[in-house]
């Protein structure tokens, strides 16, 4: 089972949690990125999936893209069910 805290997170530099905190996106929050509600556009999970949307089109990080393999396990862990 892939977890955020455990799988995910650890992905993110500093630099990349600095950046979208200005944004109001907490990549180091497994409870703010894990949370069930809707909301921008999303059914549900909607932090969860605006950050995928992000990556998976290359607007994030801000210095280049996630490579494939780390965009195809942030998809993973959301298909396992947003586990924490």
């Amino acid at each position: 089972m892939t977890g955020y805290a455990q799988d995910i997170r650890p992905k993110f530099r500093a630099n990349d949690i600095a950046c979208m905190a200005r944004k109001n996106v907490k990549l180091d929050e497994p409870q703010w990125m894990c949370d069930p509600a809707g909301g921008r556009g999303f059914d549900d999970h909607a932090n969860a999936r605006r950050v995928f949307a992000a990556l998976s089109a290359g607007f994030m990080p801000p210095d280049g893209a996630w490579p494939p393999d780390w965009v195809d396990a942030y998809r993973d862990w959301m298909n396992q069910g947003f586990e924490p």
